[in-house]
């Protein structure tokens, strides 16, 4: 008896759910359609990056298709929302690029922290010391990052080996020794007078021994990345390119999804599904159309010319007070600070139009048929669209760095060792020792030794007070001061400025007030604005 009550239990409750395929009550999958299109945020996140590589081809089922279906192609790579100034420069930005943001991710600093960082080219730190040879042109090689750039030969210019002076064919006589003694003489002091007249340290004059980078042949692993990034075309104007990563996430889930692709025509055949072979193949077409119609590559801005100009250093002010600075020659800061990262497209804006169509076209039929399949291949069906939904989920825990290959770049922290906590609280002292916009500010200006793009970029009051305190700041750091008390002094100019301001009233008989307004030396002259956000309808 007790047997039969939990049978009849058990059937009464399996009573609650279809059962059967055939069966008109039975398991359904009309929603299998619904399962293609969901998932667009985790599609939409990753768009750029998938059609940044060549196997974005790939003929395979994507979730969230129309997510790449985008009728203005972004000419642009995203920024992050900071203060830039250059040190020594007179730029002054309101963003930093991308690539800047994945080397040093600016959402990771706390409050009033503080950084040094030294970013340089991975093949100039790589390369041997030799002698330059004349004719000699340094060749930039990589370690398979798609960003090895050759540059165009031009005519060879015969060069004295310690002064870089081009030399005369007789230059063996006495006049001419005196005529070169005369030349250099004359380049170097214009030099010297020109970074004087512009209080700007220029870059040290290379020694003898001057860096090169040997050609070397080209690895398996190299080859195999340009072919599946294709970053010759990108350098026919000398600029260069970062792709992907040869091991980006991304590439290994294209690569899933096709196989996946791949095992669910074979299932359909066996299954002798005709709707479902028609559906995965239109479906993986439409893929390919559109990754072919957003096809891209990122291009950095470089310099033309090789005329002698000062270092490239930057400083970036987050909305949250912390300051990073960033010590690197003008070729780094101009391909990722000061110069802007554009998106060079494989096919034109006309036929990315028509190929987006086509696509449109060709997913729409796709999404009709997919609610015609047989229950095997709709179950299936629905199982790979669910494992690639979760997969692409998943992508967005990852770092970014982890999907651009930024081996041209080695970043070092060189952070001194009395700034490191800048965020947190050090010593005894109440005033020096806690997390202060000032503090931080301090240890900047310190670094640096300069003022200047303390005004530029807005990062204090615009108050005579302020600029007392700047003045004093920039003294102190070339005085090599690196205990002076930043916060302590700026509260002793406030309150002798206070107190000047409350005798000149009570000189003039003026009434006296019992609240100051001080607002304005509160807050820096220039926000760092947030992020720009699209208006969104209720």
């Amino acid at each position: 008896m007790a047997d039969e009550a939990d049978t009849s239990l058990t059937s009464r409750f399996l009573s609650w759910f279809p059962s059967g395929r055939d069966d008109p009550e039975g398991w359904r999958f009309d929603v299998i359609t619904l399962l293609a299109i969901i998932g667009e945020g985790s599609v939409a996140e990753h768009a750029q990056t998938i059609s940044a590589s060549s196997l974005c081809l790939l003929p395979r089922i994507i979730p969230a298709p129309q997510a790449l279906l985008k009728p203005i192609r972004p000419q642009r790579l995203p920024e992050v929302t900071a203060k830039m100034a250059g040190v020594y420069g007179g730029v002054v930005l309101d963003t930093v690029g991308f690539f800047a943001n994945i080397i040093h991710p600016l959402e990771d600093l706390k409050p009033f922290a503080f950084k040094v960082l030294e970013i340089k080219h991975k093949h100039l730190i790589d390369a041997p010391e030799t002698p330059m040879s004349p004719g000699w042109k340094n060749l930039p090689f990589g370690r398979g990052g798609g960003w090895r750039n050759f540059t165009k030969k031009s005519p060879a210019k015969k060069r004295h080996p310690q002064g870089g002076i081009p030399t005369s064919p007789a230059g063996t006589g006495i006049a001419s020794a005196l005529l070169l003694a005369n030349v250099k003489g004359t380049v170097q002091k214009d030099e010297k007078e020109q970074a004087h007249e512009q209080d700007i340290k220029p870059e040290p004059t290379p020694a003898p021994a001057r860096r090169r980078a040997l050609h070397r042949s080209t690895t398996l692993a190299e080859k195999f990345t340009d072919m599946v990034t294709n970053p010759t075309m990108a350098n026919s104007q000398d600029r260069y390119t970062v792709p992907p990563t040869l091991y980006s996430p991304l590439h290994l889930i294209s690569l899933l999804s096709f196989l996946l692709t791949i095992a669910l025509l074979i299932t359909s055949i066996l299954w002798k599904d005709g709707t479902a072979i028609v559906a995965i193949s239109l479906v993986s077409l439409a893929s390919s159309v559109i990754g072919a119609a957003s096809w891209w590559r990122p291009l950095l801005m470089n310099r033309r010319t090789t005329n002698k100009v000062p270092r490239g250093d930057v400083v970036i002010r987050t909305r949250e007070g912390a300051f990073i600075l960033i010590k690197c020659t003008e070729e780094v800061a101009r391909e990722l600070y000061s110069g802007t990262e554009e998106c060079q497209y494989v096919v034109s804006t006309k036929y990315y139009r028509a190929l987006m169509g086509l696509g449109m076209v060709l997913l729409m039929i796709s999404v009709v048929l997919l609610g015609n399949c047989g229950w095997e291949s709709q179950a299936f069906i629905g199982a790979s669209y669910i494992l690639l939904n979760g997969v692409y989920w998943a992508l967005g825990l990852l770092p970014h760095k982890m999907f651009w290959d930024l081996g041209r770049y080695v970043c070092v922290d060189i952070t001194p060792e009395d700034a490191k906590r800048a965020d947190e609280p050090t010593g005894e002292d109440p005033r020096e020792g806690t997390p202060s916009f000032t503090r931080t500010l301090w240890f900047a200006i310190r670094e640096t030794k300069h003022g200047a793009w303390v005004d530029r970029s807005g990062a204090l009051p615009g108050t005579e007070q302020w600029r007392r305190w700047l003045n004093e700041s920039v003294q102190a750091a070339r005085r090599g001061e690196r205990g002076w008390k930043a916060v302590g002094r700026k509260n002793e100019i406030m309150k002798e400025e206070i107190e000047a301001w409350r005798e000149q009233r009570i000189a003039e008989g003026e009434e006296m007030e019992e609240v100051v307004d001080l607002a304005e030396q509160e807050a820096p002259l220039v926000q760092v604005q947030g992020p720009i956000r699209a208006p969104t309808f209720s």
